[in-house]
């Protein structure tokens, strides 16, 4: 069975929130562009960029999309106050017949409310499923987290069954909320990833690998905290946590890891360990049973229904769903064993 990672990226598993969550350490631009990249042909794409420029955005989208653009990037603190991006000067700039800019509005990142406003005019205007990209949640924490959360809750109200949102968020970017902590706040991480229905938590192969490498020596090194490290930001691969919630209830989780074709430069799933290298067994051992597999695969005897008995047991009335479906009264048959007593056993008493 495919990883549950390129299920959601080929659309055959729906997740209509997808949050990438990284570092500085290892960048999640390129497994956000990807998703970005696999977008169902039908539908529209809205992007919000705070930290790519719109142009070279649009330019790394490789099929024929109705894009409609909330630029944050250009005029992010709005030093500029007559500055506007406009819609000829930016299909100017791209010259790609295949690509239909359908508008383009300019925000500053100093009013996320304003930014809300704009977002959800955007998305009235839509006919069709869309996906929304943001490049970037973090510059919008940085100005107001209730601001960013409002924006985040109005639009996933105009998510239907097929539209989706992709989010890129920068773990250990401060957010307003990191200059005057409230202990009774959560943290805006830990918000994001209890609002995504799909969380994937990258982390740098190499850096793994070197880790795997230290202890495999019997080394236990004494790192201090540093932002970026020589193993950091790995272009071509990365590790992925991945917890998918899916609509039944059922949370999956998995590690996963993808690098990019040497030929096609299409990003690639495989297992950690082809990656990272070979691995202690303790914690291949552990990897193994977080990849989804059929546990049902290489025994001697067949344990798979066929779709007459999957289709049986699903039409099954259980005894305690019957139960549930009852009053609640009690029916009681008495046999000839039974004795009964009519005497009251609280007799004696003055009640």
């Amino acid at each position: 069975m495919a990883p549950v990672l390129e299920r959601i990226l080929t659309g055959k598993e729906p997740s209509p929130c997808i949050l990438v969550k990284d570092t500085l350490e290892q960048s999640g631009q390129l497994l956000g562009f990807e998703l970005l990249n696999n977008t169902p042909k039908d539908h529209a794409i809205i992007l919000v960029c705070a930290e790519t420029d719109p142009v070279h955005l649009v330019g790394l989208l490789k099929g024929e999309y109705a894009i409609s653009i909330v630029d944050a990037y250009s005029n992010p603190l709005g030093w500029t106050p007559e500055f506007e991006s406009t819609l000829s000067s930016l299909q100017a700039v791209t010259k790609q017949p295949r690509i239909n800019i359908a508008s383009v509005e300019s925000v500053s990142l100093r009013d996320v409310r304003r930014a809300n406003k704009t977002l959800a005019n955007t998305l009235l205007k839509q006919t069709s499923s869309f996906t929304i990209y943001f490049d970037s949640i973090s510059p919008f924490l940085a100005s107001s987290v209730p601001d960013t959360f409002n924006l985040l809750r109005s639009v996933t109200g105009f998510l239907s069954d097929s539209s989706r949102i992709i989010a890129v968020h920068h773990e250990d970017v401060p957010d307003a909320d990191a200059f005057h902590p409230d202990p009774s706040k959560p943290y805006a991480s830990n918000s994001l990833a209890h609002i995504a229905t799909t969380l994937i938590t990258i982390k740098s192969s190499k850096a793994i690998k070197q880790d795997q490498e230290d202890l495999r020596k019997g080394i236990v090194s004494n790192k201090e905290f540093a932002y970026l490290t020589v193993h950091g930001n790995v272009w071509d691969s990365a590790v992925c946590d991945v917890e998918h919630k899916r609509k039944s209830g059922k949370v999956a989780r998995e590690t996963n890891a993808y690098h990019l074709g040497s030929s096609t430069g299409d990003v690639i799933f495989v297992n950690v360990w082809d990656v990272v290298g070979d691995m202690p067994d303790i914690d291949r051992l552990d990897l193994e049973e977080s990849q989804t597999a059929d546990p049902a695969a290489n025994l001697s005897f067949n344990l798979n229904l066929t779709q007459e008995q999957r289709q049986a047991k699903n039409d099954t009335v259980l005894p305690y769903l019957k139960t549930q479906e009852s009053t609640g009264a009690i029916y009681y048959e008495p046999d000839a064993a039974d004795d009964f007593d009519d005497d009251d056993p609280d007799e004696d008493l003055t009640i």
